[in-house]
C-alpha cells in the first residue's frame, strides 16, 4: 500500500523549507535528492544553459504501480511546468496538477482507511 506524501526536507537558499513532496524512498525532492546530484549536474552542463527548462520527465523510467509512484511522476511534471515560461496555460497546467495530486493523497488515504478497519474486522473474525 502506498505511503502519504511527505514534504522535502531540504532548505532553499533563503533559509525556508523547500515545498516539494519527497519523491518515494527519499527525504528529499527530485531537485534536492543527494543521490541525484550527479545527474543533475550532467543535466545543468549539458548545452551550457544553466536556465534551460528542466525534462526531469525524461528520466521517468518506472511502471506505475502504486500511488506514491503516480504522486513521483506528478511532481515531475510540477517541476518541468514550473520551470516554463509564466503563462495562462501554464497556470492551468498548474491547477490540473493540484487537483489530481489532490485526489491521488484522497484515494490514498482512503485505501490506509479501509485497509485500517479491514484489520479490526479480520480481527474481531479471529476472535470468534
Amino acid at each position: 500500500m502506498a505511503t502519504m506524501a511527505r514534504q522535502c526536507k531540504a532548505r532553499t537558499k533563503n533559509g525556508r523549507r523547500c515545498e516539494g513532496f519527497a519523491v518515494t524512498g527519499s527525504l528529499y525532492c527530485l531537485t534536492h535528492d543527494p543521490n541525484r546530484a550527479e545527474a543533475r549536474a550532467a543535466r545543468n552542463r549539458k548545452g551550457g544553459r544553466k536556465h534551460a527548462v528542466p525534462k526531469l520527465l525524461d528520466e521517468w523510467t518506472r511502471k506505475i504501480e502504486s500511488i506514491g509512484d503516480l504522486l513521483d511522476l506528478l511532481n515531475l511534471i510540477i517541476a518541468d511546468t514550473v520551470a516554463q515560461e509564466n503563462t495562462a496555460a501554464r497556470s492551468r497546467a498548474l491547477l490540473a496538477a493540484v487537483e489530481t495530486g489532490l485526489r491521488c493523497i484522497t484515494q490514498n488515504e482512503l485505501e490506509n482507511r479501509v485497509a485500517a478497519i479491514e484489520a479490526v474486522l479480520k480481527n474481531r473474525e479471529v476472535k470468534r
